[in-house]
């Protein structure tokens, strides 16, 4: 691609003008640059972890989009959120970058870590006049860090590589995984059913930098296995947002059994919450997802025209499980494009997911 190809001879023309140096023992302040998306800046917690463990008495700042801002709300890891704006969020251009980098340079921190591929992100910290800059290197995007962190040609979870950069130059390391926080306000929920229940997540697909919405799972598939859940005593609730209502009614008008719908009445918070007390969650490659897992649900991920190798759940194995069929995707995952002809005939099919949500359930079949 010409595009690919410009930014790389860009990028290696570039290196020689930003030096590299060694990430100093004890910075006092650090800013993370994650500005999209919502199950991204998940997948970012455990580099937020390891950034806190590895640097102790720095305080962490995160220059995030409003889109995913309440990933982080109650994050204990995190002294501030930063808005930053447009930036690396869809359309947006060196106005929006240089806005972000003064807002950075009044700040005066010590190391910035930047968890995106984009050069114009990696940018930012050094206009803002940060002097030690981490970010990943991606086919020679990351010329403007000083401490650049090689990303493999071979699938590697999104997770690993932001922890990579976070771990930079340091042996130390222990383990990570999602994390998110609700409130205790969020834990207030109306009142559910006594019943156990199960979360169905049918929508996703859609955010500010993206918009491929084949990753949802059949509405039909979703209707049998909400039918087989309840079936065997578990109570059934519909997530996702308002625009998700119609979605989750086609496909409670598909079922013989009830189904609660709390489309569209929950915070983030809330839905984290609502998790935390959920037996199950079962969705598609969404944000949503994400938060699910790293509430600390057990989780069954549905995966279809994306890599759960490079996005999947971010979680020990006892807790998440993924259904998925194996097949040639694009080297640099989503961003260079979606497949030709995906269809979920051959994929995912009902009997499957529903005997990965047997086994994180605990019984013998759905």
């Amino acid at each position: 691609m010409l595009k690919q190809w410009l930014i790389t001879a860009m990028g290696t023309a570039l290196r020689p003008i930003f030096p590299q140096k060694p990430i100093p023992r004890h910075p006092k302040s650090v800013v993370v640059l994650k500005p999209c998306c919502l199950g991204d800046v998940v997948l970012a917690t455990p580099a937020l972890a390891a950034l806190a463990h590895r640097f102790p008495e720095a305080a962490i700042d995160v220059a995030v989009g409003s889109w995913s801002r309440a990933v982080l709300a109650n994050n204990p890891r995190v002294r501030a959120l930063i808005d930053c704006g447009r930036v690396g969020q869809g359309a947006y251009g060196w106005g929006d970058v240089r806005a972000l980098a003064k807002t950075l340079r009044r700040q005066n921190y010590d190391v910035a870590v930047t968890l995106d591929r984009s050069p114009l992100v990696g940018l930012v910290p050094w206009l803002a006049g940060i002097p030690h800059r981490v970010g990943m290197d991606s086919a020679g995007r990351g010329f403007a860090h000083t401490v650049r962190v090689s990303v493999p040609a071979t699938p590697r979870h999104e997770a690993q590589l932001y922890l990579d950069v976070a771990l930079a130059g340091n042996a130390a390391e222990t383990d990570f995984w999602t994390e998110f926080y609700p409130s205790k306000d969020d834990a207030a929920l109306p009142e559910l059913p006594p019943s156990p229940f199960v979360v169905l997540h049918p929508a996703g697909g859609v955010n500010p930098g993206m918009h491929m919405p084949d990753k949802r799972w059949l509405p039909q598939r979703f209707a049998a296995l909400a039918d087989r859940l309840s079936a065997v005593g578990w109570r059934v609730v519909f997530s996702g947002t308002a625009a998700d209502v119609p979605l989750c009614a086609q496909i409670t008008a598909q079922m013989t059994a009830s189904a609660d719908i709390l489309a569209g009445k929950l915070s983030l918070g809330q839905f984290g919450a609502l998790c935390r007390r959920a037996a199950l969650f079962v969705g598609g490659d969404t944000g949503a997802m994400h938060v699910a897992v790293a509430s600390g649900c057990k989780t069954v991920a549905i995966f279809g025209p994306t890599d759960p190798r490079r996005y999947g759940p971010f979680a020990p194995e006892t807790q998440a499980a993924v259904v998925w069929k194996a097949r040639r995707l694009p080297v640099g995952g989503v961003g260079q494009g979606h497949i030709s002809n995906f269809s979920w005939d051959d994929s995912a099919s009902v009997d499957e997911v529903a005997a990965a949500c047997a086994a994180l359930l605990g019984v013998s079949s759905l």
